[in-house]
């Protein structure tokens, strides 16, 4: 099964800060772009799923300082997500550490907390059967020379605007106040700040810098999944790479519901660190990495993801999967019109849809079971679809 038209394509997703493990957020986002992936790949195109690690700038900064403290004083702080980091380690970062400077502990901190984290992460992602080609480190990247080119780039375009919405060329050499990139021409609402008041590149502008290196790896399409509280930073973004690119690479995001506990309240970011939700290694227990794929997949778009240890939602899923395997099992039906999943897959994926591939596979079990048979046609369309969910 093959595209016409084969494409390099790059999918980001899940990419959790590296402070914690994962949660039952961060697995909903790993199975949609994991589905989202391995649909691309049926589908012919060639695919690398990345991961991109932040682990540089005032952020990992402050992680690197929060786990330091606890570190030295752990009595002091309530248990949270970067005591636990703290915790795991303490026992590996050499003595003299707690007493040194700061110049000389914040980097091998940072870097010994940021590993620590994303040894976690790993053991998540392989935990839910979801594989990276790339894991990109932040600090990794040449960032500064790649700012100083896209502000000249857009200047180059007459894209690159003072406060004011005056435009800007060239590029100054030093940044010392606000400068914006207009991109309401590429259909965002409003122009997007690269530098803040006093100069300092701004995230966006650095996200952009991201991009510009996927680019430069020769990309044609790259697809990123956030979360919907990105929904208004989202078109800054396509924007802003549909510029860079002079049209020839797209970005298109694929936006997931939020995730709350059971009980319909949504996580207070003053709540314990679990907000309430199961953990990840609680659901993994309950419903098992298919069940839990499946549960995350059968979630009707829309609408926030309730996500709970809960016995009749298992026994459903459960059936469902069942009914699906069954389906492969049945006599042969007589010869019938050809069932392809191609077209199955091809809607789903240029919807950056998976949860619509679960419920076709579906409805097409259920359809063949209600007849009690079904032509081999359609039990290798199921096959095929059922390999592009990950089940």
């Amino acid at each position: 099964m093959t595209t016409s038209k084969p494409q390099r394509i790059n999918v980001e997703f899940v990419s959790a800060y590296p402070s914690r493990p994962l949660r039952g957020e961060d697995a909903y986002a790993a199975i949609i772009g994991d589905v989202l992936a391995r649909m691309a790949d049926a589908l012919g195109h060639e695919v690398t799923r990345e991961y991109y690690v932040n682990d540089a700038g005032p952020q990992a900064d402050a992680l690197a300082r929060g786990v330091y403290a606890r570190c030295v004083a752990p009595a002091e702080f309530d248990t949270d997500e970067i005591t636990a980091l703290a915790a795991a380690v303490r026992k590996g970062l050499p003595e003299h550490l707690f007493t040194a400077p700061e110049a000389d502990w914040l980097a091998p901190v940072r870097r010994a907390a940021v590993d620590a984290a994303m040894a976690s992460i790993r053991e998540g992602l392989a935990d839910l059967d979801v594989r990276f080609d790339v894991f990109t480190h932040e600090s990794g990247l040449e960032t500064g020379g790649a700012l100083t080119r896209l502000l000249d780039d857009f200047a180059a375009k007459d894209a690159l605007m003072d406060r004011s919405g005056n435009l800007v060329s060239p590029a100054p050499e030093t940044q010392t106040e606000r400068l914006m990139l207009d991109t309401v021409p590429r259909g965002d609402l409003r122009p997007r700040p690269l530098t803040d008041a006093d100069g300092r590149f701004t995230y966006y502008a650095g996200d952009l810098a991201y991009h510009s290196d996927k680019l430069e790896r020769g990309f044609d399409m790259l697809i990123d999944v956030f979360r919907k509280d990105h929904s208004s930073y989202a078109p800054g973004l396509v924007a802003g790479i549909d510029l860079m690119s002079a049209g020839k690479a797209k970005l298109s995001v694929c936006l997931i519901d939020p995730v709350r506990p059971a009980t319909g309240e949504e996580p207070s970011p003053r709540a314990p660190f679990d907000n309430g939700l199961p953990s990840l290694e609680a659901l993994l227990a309950f419903y098992g990495a298919p069940l839990l794929r499946r549960l995350f997949l059968a979630h009707a778009p829309g609408t926030p993801l309730e996500l709970a240890c809960d016995e009749p939602t298992r026994a459903a899923l459960a059936r469902a999967e069942a009914d699906s395997l069954a389906m492969l099992e049945l006599p042969d039906a007589p010869a019938d019109a050809a069932l392809m999943a191609e077209p199955a897959l091809t809607e789903a994926f240029e919807a950056r849809n998976p949860h619509l591939l679960l419920a076709t596979a579906d409805d097409l079990a259920a359809q063949s079971l209600a007849k009690g048979s079904a032509h081999p046609a359609a039990k290798t369309a199921l096959s095929q679809m059922r390999r592009a969910l990950g089940l």
